[in-house]
């Protein structure tokens, strides 16, 4: 009885202490929501004034009013632990090839400095406006780490980034809630080991310089502009370097030399899907090379099609006689299409790989095998050549086990056209990196024969 005693006492004391903790006075943010209201409501001088800035501060405005326009970095006067990360975060946006100052760290770092010297209490006047300079901040750089700040259409028209798609808010909502808010920034950087290797690089960069410090940085760039999943399997071409890759996982399993645009028919960069595989393919030979190469040729020679198994073909499908067509009647000649047929001559070789896109581009097998051999190879009109088109095509019908190498090998001498869509579409990747990451963690820095390094420096901050 006198132990159940003891017991029931220490327990009431307990909970005596509970209710007399519970009974210290809380802040009430609520004062400042009026402020913050008021802020949000506008436009302050401080939010970029472009397509960027006005998203960002609409995402701004829809996170006050979810949160009923309390501050969230900030409680009463005192400056929040997750205030010290986010400006934490802020400053480890060098890891990533981007600068502080362009997200304000300074003035954040000198705001909290006063703050220390009045025993870390802020001006109340100030902290709606500080806080809601915080939030952009914070929605500036997440919107950097996802590429979405710069378009790289600004540095090449034919270059496609699909946005990486982030609920912006959502993540913003997860950081407020935070007491650490750099892994919640973490997460909208890439993930792909060449990014963390030229992170690494980086570092390396700034501690020994050796001249390639905005090199990286523009890399770093192009990996944000890049899908986050590029997918299990993946053929990956990387014009600079003019070659090709399948990657499975991290690692590559097949890799090829490849002949790409020439700098007055650069080759597009963009992602998409390999839905289909053309055997023995014919080759409809663009307008712009009829123009410019064909015709001039045809005038004084027109045998040449005939070697070279093109045929010349009407509005109606018809094959025309080559040598009764008058090649200087610029009306009639415009009507006119040429194809090359199957064959040793055809100049997509034995086999091309379809990839839907806006550019009618694709990978295709060529007879001028002696283009892999150069070290530049920037030399088509916007296709990409490959040196092992077989293997690519071994690799690609995989899902299909009755395409063994013999049946491929016969297919792509069969002499007539087949195209077989395949099982399990292939995502491809055309990309543009002056700066690679070696097994061993080194870089190698390569060409840049569209100078796009050149054009995009212009635009580090």
């Amino acid at each position: 009885m006198g132990t159940n005693f003891l017991r029931l006492v220490a327990s009431s004391l307990a909970l005596t202490l509970v209710v007399a903790c519970d009974r210290t006075p809380k802040v009430d943010n609520s004062r400042y929501a009026p402020a913050i209201q008021h802020l949000v409501g506008s436009t302050p001088a401080w939010v970029d004034g472009d397509k960027a800035g006005s998203t960002l501060w609409k995402v701004e405005r829809d996170f006050y009013a979810s949160r009923d326009n309390l501050p969230a970095w900030i409680d009463g006067d005192k400056p929040t632990t997750r205030l010290a990360t986010l400006i934490d975060g802020l400053k480890a946006s060098e890891d990533h090839g981007l600068n502080p100052a362009r997200y304000g760290t300074d003035k954040f770092e000198q705001t909290l400095a006063l703050a220390k010297q009045n025993k870390d209490r802020l001006d109340v006047a100030k902290v709606p406006e500080l806080d809601a300079r915080l939030t952009y901040a914070y929605l500036k750089y997440a919107s950097d780490l996802l590429g979405w700040s710069v378009n790289p259409k600004s540095i090449y028209e034919d270059w496609i980034a699909a946005p990486n798609k982030v609920d912006l808010k959502e993540n913003l909502a997860k950081a407020a809630a935070s007491d650490n808010v750099r892994p919640v920034l973490g997460e909208l950087a890439p993930r792909h080991p060449q990014y963390e290797g030229l992170q690494a690089a980086l570092q390396r960069e700034r501690q020994m310089p050796t001249g390639h410090l905005d090199q990286i940085r523009m890399n770093l760039q192009r990996w944000r502009w890049m899908p986050r999943d590029l997918g299990e399997r993946y053929v990956f071409v990387n014009v600079p370097a003019y070659q090709m890759q399948v990657i499975e996982g991290d690692k590559p399993v097949l890799a090829m030399r490849v002949v790409v645009g020439d700098p007055t028919h650069q080759t597009p960069l963009f992602s998409g899907e390999m839905t289909t595989i053309v055997f023995s393919p014919n080759w409809n030979v663009p307008e712009s090379i009829i123009r410019k190469e064909m015709l001039p040729r045809l005038v004084n020679d027109p045998g040449y099609l005939e070697r070279q198994d093109i045929q010349v073909v009407g509005t109606s499908g018809e094959v025309v006689d080559a040598e009764a067509v008058d090649w200087g009647d610029e009306s009639a000649v415009s009507r006119l299409h040429f194809r090359q047929e199957p064959g040793p001559k055809n100049a997509l070789g034995l086999v091309k790989f379809q990839f839907p896109n806006p550019f009618d581009v694709y990978m295709h097998d060529t007879p001028q095998d002696a283009l892999f051999n150069k070290p530049r190879r920037a030399l088509s009109h916007g296709c990409i050549r490959l040196e092992n088109a077989v293997g690519l095509a071994q690799y690609v019908m995989r899902d299909k086990p009755e395409y063994t190498p013999e049946k491929i090998n016969e297919e792509m001498n069969a002499g007539r056209e087949h195209a077989v869509p395949l099982k399990e579409h292939v995502p491809v990747h055309i990309a543009y990196f002056t700066a690679w990451v070696n097994p061993d963690g080194s870089l190698t820095y390569t060409d840049d024969p569209y100078r796009l390094d050149e054009k995009q420096k212009e635009q580090l901050r």
